[in-house]
């Protein structure tokens, strides 16, 4: 027998504009576990940007995270504000460069001269060179060979970490050993979802870009969420922009990372898109009769 449901509106939620909402910048460990590389690498934009003194360190320094991880938190435990549900829990929405498979990793192509003998290691794919200091920055960053190549007189090992790491001070390192011809980072371009971060004063901004249609090669259609987190963690929606070519709304991702919110009555349920102007689409699985009711 099929299930039956009834669908009851009576209110669409809408977002108050321009209005501040209480909110904490208390860090939930959900959080921290599925952010920590996307504020990683916003906080190595930001060093890099502002040719900080931290240009030289490998590591992140958490010095420059602690502050968009707690205008994160802000986002993240702001209530009533459903833009934020789409961000974190229906849409899920990480920076591709750090969360997307391919992107998980760092590369490094370090050319070698073949007469010294630490480089038979490199060719037989162990990371182990026989030089104290150079396994010991390599080891501790995590780096293995992932591939071995000669072709045409060159010789050349791709050297691969899933690290958030500041690679140029690691590149200006392998380079100072003898036996390296060089080193340089392998760029790769890939499109997709997107988390932008700016600081002005004591106000930060958060927009959260989804995209779709021909990604990655260059994604056709983005929709943004947008949030500005005040200095006393209250936290304000911006609204939200949307530009898109022939390509419907994609399906939500539904990670549910906010442990908090339960539902033992559907082993499955999407509501979207969200937000929602004129139609709202939900699929639902239960044992029984449903009422859905969306209240203000």
């Amino acid at each position: 027998m099929k299930n039956l449901f009834h669908l009851t509106i009576l209110v669409f939620v809408l977002t108050n504009l321009n209005a501040q909402i209480p909110s904490n910048c208390t860090m939930p460990d959900e959080l921290k576990d599925n952010y920590n590389r996307d504020i990683k690498h916003i906080a190595l934009q930001r060093i890099i940007e502002q040719n900080s003194t931290y240009i030289d360190s490998i590591d992140i320094p958490y010095i420059y995270q602690d502050t968009i991880w707690n205008s994160l938190a802000a986002v993240f435990n702001v209530a009533n504000i459903p833009e934020r549900d789409s961000t974190f829990d229906i849409y899920c929405i990480h920076d591709v460069s750090v969360n997307s498979p391919f992107y998980n990793y760092i590369y490094l192509e370090v050319g070698v001269d073949l007469s010294y003998s630490w480089t038979s290691n490199w060719q037989n794919l162990n990371i182990i060179t026989g030089i104290p200091s150079l396994d010991t920055l390599l080891l501790t960053y995590g780096f293995s060979v992932e591939y071995f190549t000669s072709i045409l007189g060159y010789n050349y090992a791709t050297l691969t970490t899933d690290q958030i790491i500041n690679r140029q001070p690691v590149i200006d390192s392998i380079n100072t050993f003898n036996g390296v011809t060089y080193c340089t980072s392998l760029p790769y371009e890939m499109d997709g979802n997107r988390i932008t971060y700016n600081k002005i004063g004591n106000d930060k901004t958060f927009m959260f870009e989804l995209a779709w249609g021909d990604c990655p090669s260059g994604c056709m259609c983005r929709h943004s969420y947008n949030f500005k987190v005040y200095d006393n963690c209250s936290v304000e929606y911006l609204g939200t922009s949307h530009s898109c070519f022939s390509y419907p709304f994609p399906n939500p991702t539904n990670c549910n990372i906010t442990t908090k919110v339960e539902n033992k009555s559907f082993s499955h349920f999407n509501a979207y898109p969200n937000p929602v102007t004129k139609f709202i689409n939900i699929d639902a699985k239960c044992s029984s009769k449903i009422e859905y009711k969306i209240i203000k």
